[in-house]
């Protein structure tokens, strides 16, 4: 693994490209609320010292909020881990964070895929995104956002076959939502878009681009480590055992 990405920067970058509805502070608790966005937008971390009491009270408030409990957890070795693990939190969606070089991804010539930035989004990019997993509050994520940002369109002979969300984060271009049209798969669309992607990122002054995805994903994994990304760190969620 490439040295370690700091936690309050992954957070920032998260904060910048994929923001939730509303960020709530409470003591050393941060809670993201957006309904039906995933986990990325509704996570819960913990920003100070573990305590007990404090914990209790959070989970007071989440509960008149009638919030889930989805607690983030960037360092394995952390007691918030210890302590969740002891009162049965389960870990959930094992996650990997990559990065690499904007300079280092566009070196090589593109498939023969057109690739259009598009923003706002077109109508048959967010029937793509929804047929994928990506419904309508996810796609509410990236209205959201405030900073350089675009959607990406993927066609090949005419039929629109990927889409996915970039957007920037200082110095530091962020993609979400990659999803690739179940039968052009395995034919170069997904390398494409990640290059394209860099090129938008180049034309913003973007020294790298980076990407999450979950442990499980493996043709996401495979796409990202065939370009050469960089594994900077891992994370995943702990929540109720009773909510797996």
């Amino acid at each position: 693994m490439k040295s370690k990405l700091e936690e309050t920067k992954f957070l920032k970058f998260l904060a910048d490209t994929w923001p939730p509805k509303e960020i709530i502070k409470f003591g050393s608790w941060t809670i993201r609320t957006s309904d039906g966005a995933g986990k990325r937008a509704s996570a819960i971390n913990l920003d100070g010292v573990w305590e007990e009491s404090s914990f209790k009270e959070l989970k007071t408030l989440l509960q008149k909020m009638n919030k889930s409990e989805i607690f983030l957890i960037y360092q394995s070795d952390s007691l918030i881990e210890k302590e969740l693990e002891k009162l049965n939190y389960q870990i959930f969606d094992q996650s990997f964070i990559f990065e690499i070089a904007v300079e280092e991804l566009i070196k090589n010539k593109p498939p023969p895929v057109s690739m259009f930035s598009i923003w706002p989004p077109l109508q048959i990019q967010r029937e793509l995104w929804g047929s994928n997993g990506i419904g309508e509050q996810r796609q509410a994520v990236m209205n959201r956002v405030i900073q350089s940002k675009t959607s990406i369109l993927g066609r090949w002979k005419d039929n629109p076959v990927a889409s996915a969300f970039v957007a920037k984060s200082g110095d530091v271009a962020f993609l979400h939502a990659l999803v690739v049209d179940k039968n052009f798969r395995q034919q170069g669309v997904g390398k494409a878009l990640m290059q394209h992607a860099g090129q938008w990122a180049y034309s913003h002054n973007c020294k790298k681009l980076m990407v999450v995805t979950t442990a499980a994903n493996t043709a996401a994994n495979n796409l990202y480590t065939s370009l050469e990304f960089q594994l900077v760190n891992k994370y995943h969620y702990r929540i109720p055992k009773a909510n797996i």
